[in-house]
């Protein structure tokens, strides 16, 4: 079964290269478990979502739970999936980092919109924060 999680969280006094290499780090770790998603970094906070097999998400969302690197971290949605809405992303896991990689956003903001308002207007709104658009 397909699972799906997004969050926010503050990281702790983190260099540009330690963040780089999270960034990083990550995206090897989520393509070999084929976790599919996006992760958006900006201003010392993380907005994530994340999606694959439901025991991978859920030990992955333990594992950044106890991670002294995340702190205020909120959840935002936690719930099964008929299909992840990122797996036509280059190489599955995707690091938003612009205004360029917010186009390839839309299609999930769009699928939110229809089937999960609340959802849409958490997200949406996060999104344009990260991305510094009004």
């Amino acid at each position: 079964m397909l699972h799906t999680i997004s969050y926010v969280s503050t990281s702790k006094g983190l260099s540009d290269f330690q963040i780089n290499e999270l960034l990083y780090i990550s995206k090897l770790k989520n393509d070999e478990l084929n976790i599919t998603g996006i992760l958006m970094h900006s201003d010392q906070n993380f907005f994530q979502i994340i999606e694959g097999e439901k025991p991978i998400i859920l030990n992955l969302y333990r594992k950044i739970e106890e991670d002294l690197r995340h702190f205020n971290l909120i959840k935002i949605f936690d719930r099964p999936i008929h299909s992840p809405s990122f797996k036509n992303f280059q190489n599955s896991y995707t690091t938003i980092r612009g205004e360029k990689d917010y186009a390839e956003l839309q299609q999930f903001l769009e699928q939110e919109k229809a089937h999960n308002r609340k959802s849409f207007k958490n997200i949406s709104y996060l999104t344009n924060k990260f991305l510094g658009l009004p």
